[in-house]
């Protein structure tokens, strides 16, 4: 049987620095240890002072992210061409982790929307800064009132 995934989200988060910074590494694990996500497959994009590029995939990371218990189900699903154009828009001498998440709490949701065959009209991810600031925002605005 085909293994069935949730929706996977693609996220690339850059460092102005040539290593991933350890409390990122081990915050990607942890979340991964809960279950609400699945980390279906990661790689690291380096592009240095020259401007030379340089693609680790989950395999070839030896020491910069400790993967030794974790399974990628997916692995390779970060293809070639995606992290290269990631890479060609950083700036030289920085690092960028890529990262394939399954929002694995959503597969029984997924299960039942698809026998119920329903129409997805909208799936939009509002980033974490934008939503803080909205948030902020209408706790001013309440406080004022």
């Amino acid at each position: 049987m085909e293994p069935s995934f949730g929706p996977v989200e693609l996220v690339a988060l850059a460092f102005d620095t040539p290593r991933i910074p350890p409390a990122v590494a081990q915050a990607v694990l942890d979340v991964g240890a809960t279950g609400a996500v699945t980390l279906l497959d990661l790689a690291v994009v380096r592009r240095d002072q020259d401007g030379n590029i340089d693609i680790l995939e989950a395999h070839e990371l030896g020491d910069e992210i400790d993967l030794v218990a974790v399974e990628l189900p997916a692995s390779g699903l970060t293809g070639d061409e995606d992290l290269r154009e990631i890479a060609e828009a950083v700036d030289p001498g920085t690092s960028v982790l890529v990262l394939a998440v399954e929002h694995t709490w959503s597969r029984e949701l997924v299960a039942a929307a698809v026998a119920a065959e329903a129409d997805v009209i909208l799936h939009e991810r509002v980033p974490a800064v934008t939503v803080n600031e909205i948030a902020a925002l209408a706790d001013t605005a309440a406080s004022s009132l």
